[in-house]
C-alpha cells in the first residue's frame, strides 16, 4: 500500500510535468504573434494564462465555478485536459490556434 506522502509526491510531481507541458507549449513559434501573460488575477482566481486581446484564459482542467466565473466576466476559456496534452500536443496546438483565430 503506498504511503499518502508518495501519493502526494506522485500528484505534484505530475501536475508539475503537466503544467510545464502547457508553458512550453504555449512558448511555441507558432504562438508568439499573440501576446500572453501568466498568471494573472481576474476577479477571486489567478488565471494560468491569458490572452487579453483575445479575451481568451488558457488552463489546465479548470473547476466549474471558475469557468463558470471566467465566462461570466466574458472571457473564453480554453480547458486543457492533462491527458489531451501529453499525448496529442499537436492537437491541443491546433484548438488553442483556432481559439486565437477566432475560430473555436
Amino acid at each position: 500500500m503506498l504511503s499518502k506522502d508518495f501519493k502526494d509526491r506522485s500528484a505534484r510531481d505530475r501536475m508539475a510535468s503537466e503544467t510545464q507541458a502547457l508553458a512550453e507549449l504555449l512558448a511555441t513559434r507558432e504562438l508568439r504573434e499573440f501576446p500572453l501573460t501568466r498568471h494573472c488575477e481576474i476577479g477571486p482566481f489567478v488565471v494560468e494564462y491569458l490572452f487579453a486581446e483575445q479575451a481568451l484564459v488558457v488552463e489546465l482542467q479548470p473547476s466549474d465555478t471558475r469557468l463558470k466565473f471566467l465566462t461570466d466576466m466574458g472571457y473564453d476559456v480554453l480547458a486543457v485536459d492533462s491527458r489531451e496534452l501529453v499525448r496529442h500536443p499537436r492537437r491541443v496546438l491546433g484548438r488553442l490556434r483556432a481559439a486565437l483565430r477566432g475560430n473555436s
